[in-house]
């Protein structure tokens, strides 16, 4: 009987598989297929989430202090459980794929920005967007692939035209968004975020092709000794660009907060029409001006020392993050004048074109970090390097927010543009540490 068997097996040999396509196989369709994604769902976030200082009012809070208040605390407890979150999703990332994090980011923050669009109280609101930190994340969960799927030397390249994708979506959502609020109130406008959320899912599920070699297991003696100790060095040769990181999102999202105040104030007050409006306009203009930096940088990181657009990009915010401080209320006694169909004062026009140059500079820092961990980092750690990347970026996130929230309860709205400026010149020695620290070699120097 044995022997039946044994002749029955050798008649029947396995098929050997097929062998699995390239990594960077399908990176250009990838890239493609990520970039209209990453601008549906940054889209999606825009039209509702940067008015949420209206949308506090909304919920009942009428008190100025307590509308600045729980503005900040909303964007610094989402930026928290963002940077909670964000490692834990990248070893999940490295052990399972980076397209599952993908559709996880797009469609729990479906579900997230659905139920804000439901929120009963200002309470609610604020633990929603705890949520939206936990369960959210597109940009990393995209940067994340596509550096994994692309080959090495186009890397400037990709990692550039993404970041323009994510700016882009941004600008058109909240030039749409300011209007949208404004004819069928903020409530939809929410509703619309988590239906065009679930669309940029659907493309991701449909279309993006993966190449995932999952790590080989490792039995569980042998991980439980020195699984903190390799994590611990894994992480170790990144850290100077992580604290460039945190340094940077402090210093670029220290007025974000407070931004729709500021235009408010600069309109004319808080009983003056049309400030949603040209709060998303603002808005729009300053995501152009990133996703016109997204381009031109993704190209230059391929040309040019990395460190010089660095701190040439922080000089540059500096400096017109100081005239915002200075021009635009110097105006505030101009009287009213109509433009695109509407009454404006001169200083939120003023304004425009210096959001666009300050968040043209300023977009320019990521890029170089993001750069600089993909050069350094191994295909197989990047989920957790990145993640680890949006936990240190997110730690800005929350300062910023709420050092911007304090100088503004404190010292005014203004003073914020005068504090700003510090910071980003702060920036350009720790360009030169994080170089120093990291031995990085630029080709071009």
């Amino acid at each position: 009987m044995l022997n039946f068997w044994r002749r029955t097996s050798k008649k029947r040999p396995l098929q050997p598989s097929a062998p699995l396509p390239s990594v960077t196989a399908f990176w250009r369709q990838n890239l493609v297929v990520v970039w209209i994604s990453q601008f549906i769902s940054l889209m999606a976030f825009s039209l509702s989430v940067p008015f949420t200082p209206f949308y506090i009012r909304f919920l009942g809070v009428s008190a100025e202090a307590d509308v600045k208040l729980y503005s900040a605390l909303a964007a610094a407890l989402g930026s928290l459980t963002f940077a909670t979150m964000a490692p834990i999703w990248g070893v999940l990332s490295d052990r399972f794929g980076r397209k599952a994090m993908l559709l996880r980011a797009n469609f729990g923050g479906m579900v997230v920005l659905g139920l804000m669009g439901m929120a009963p109280s200002v309470g609610f609101f604020v633990f929603m967007r705890m949520m939206q930190g936990m369960f959210t994340g597109t940009m990393s969960a995209a940067m994340t692939l596509v550096s994994c799927g692309t080959p090495k030397h186009r890397q400037g390249f990709a990692l550039g035209v993404l970041s323009a994708g994510v700016y882009s979506g941004d600008m058109t959502g909240q030039f749409i968004g300011g209007v949208l609020v404004e004819w069928y109130g903020y409530r939809n406008a929410f509703f619309m975020s988590s239906f065009f959320l679930m669309l940029s899912g659907l493309l991701v599920a449909w279309l993006v092709r993966e190449t995932f070699i999952p790590p080989p297991k490792t039995p569980r003696k042998a991980q439980a000794g020195p699984r903190f100790a390799k994590l611990i060095e894994t992480i170790r040769p990144c850290m100077p660009l992580y604290v460039m990181l945190s340094f940077m999102m402090l210093a670029r999202v220290l007025d974000n907060s407070q931004m729709p105040i500021f235009v408010e104030m600069l309109n004319g007050g808080v009983g003056v029409a049309g400030a949603a409006r040209w709060t998303g306009r603002v808005a729009g203009v300053a995501s152009l001006g990133a996703m016109l930096s997204g381009l031109l940088i993704g190209r230059l990181l391929d040309r040019l020392p990395p460190a010089r657009v660095a701190q040439a990009a922080a000089i540059g915010a500096a400096c017109v993050m100081g005239l915002i401080a200075v021009l635009p209320p110097a105006l505030l006694n101009m009287e009213r004048i109509e433009f695109l169909g509407s009454s404006v004062a001169p200083a939120v026009l003023m304004l425009l074109p210096l959001r666009f140059l300050m968040i043209f500079c300023s977009a320019g820092l990521e890029p170089v970090t993001n750069y600089w961990l993909s050069q350094i980092t191994p295909a197989e750690k990047k989920g957790i390097i990145f993640g680890f990347a949006v936990t240190w970026r997110s730690i800005g996130s929350v300062l910023g927010p709420l050092l911007g929230g304090l100088i503004s309860i404190k010292f005014g709205v203004t003073a914020i543009f005068f504090i700003g400026p510090l910071l980003f010149l702060l920036l350009v020695p720790i360009t030169n540490w994080s170089k120093k620290t990291l031995a990085l070699q630029e080709s071009t120097a």
